[in-house]
């Protein structure tokens, strides 16, 4: 494998890790991952001291030819605050209002040195993606959004700059206005696994029953065949269409990846 023969060239990279993990890191945490890639990925654990090894610490999303995205888990906000030696406690929990509904969350971080706790709240509405684990486990997620964020406040120098997986759904905006969001008769417009697009081989197919009709390597191909028409400047105008469709599908499968219990494949 030609990741594996580029990190054992690295040994200060290499070293970390016997040939076995090494396998079973570019197979499974940083699948997908080009040489460079994963070099920078190794490195970033180093430098954070996380092992991708560990359920929750840190792993590596890519799809098609997008470029990767390293991601730290809860457990790696929780992992490098204990090793200050300063954290004394974590509070979390959700906010709703009168009648029940989840409209966020809030989360303290004690630390040691300080009188008070760095205290965060954060908005649903904001984060709620409405899909993948948003939409099987709402509350969770936005309790991990607010815990990721009061623990950047109570340890800036350590966490600056990080971000958790349930922040950066956010970040994508994958719920922009688009002239192919499903139709009422589809179903709950924010319901991502309902889009469908309005051209080529999976017209009027949802992502959902794409998913379910052909194998990644083929969405992957079809995504690469869009960036080529591009390139080209053919169909300029589905331009706008071709890159919402590799968006909003780049990031359903990585919702299948990361939670493969939520949709059956």
């Amino acid at each position: 494998m030609n990741n594996l023969t580029t990190i054992n060239q690295e040994q200060s990279l290499a070293g970390q890790f016997t040939k076995e993990q090494l396998q079973l890191i570019t197979s499974t945490v940083a699948k997908g991952a080009s040489p460079q890639e994963l070099q920078l990925f190794l490195y970033r654990c180093k430098l954070m001291g996380l092992n991708p090894l560990k359920p929750g610490q840190i792993h590596f999303v890519k799809y098609g030819n997008g470029p990767g995205t390293i991601v730290v888990g809860i457990e790696g906000f929780r992992s490098i605050a204990g090793r200050t030696g300063k954290l004394a406690g974590i509070e979390r929990g959700a906010t709703k209002d009168e009648k029940g509904v989840l409209i966020g969350a809030w989360a303290k971080v004690y630390r040691h040195d300080w009188t008070h706790p760095a205290h965060e709240q954060v908005p649903f509405k904001e984060y709620d993606t409405g899909r993948g684990p948003w939409q099987k486990m709402p509350e969770t997620m936005i309790k991990k959004v607010a815990e990721a964020a009061a623990l950047r406040m109570a340890f800036p120098d350590d966490l600056g700059g990080v971000y958790e997986a349930a922040e950066m759904s956010q970040a994508e905006n994958r719920h922009a206005p688009s002239n192919m969001q499903p139709s009422d008769e589809d179903g709950d417009p924010n319901a991502v696994h309902e889009y469908a697009p309005d051209f080529g081989q999976w017209k009027k197919r949802t992502l959902k029953e794409i998913c379910g009709m052909a194998s990644i390597a083929d969405i992957e191909r079809y995504m690469q065949k869009l960036d080529k028409y591009i390139e080209d400047g053919k169909y300029p105008e589905n331009h706008e269409k071709f890159r919402d469709f590799q968006d909003r599908m780049t990031g359903y499968l990585a919702d299948l990846e990361n939670n493969p219990e939520d949709d059956a494949r």
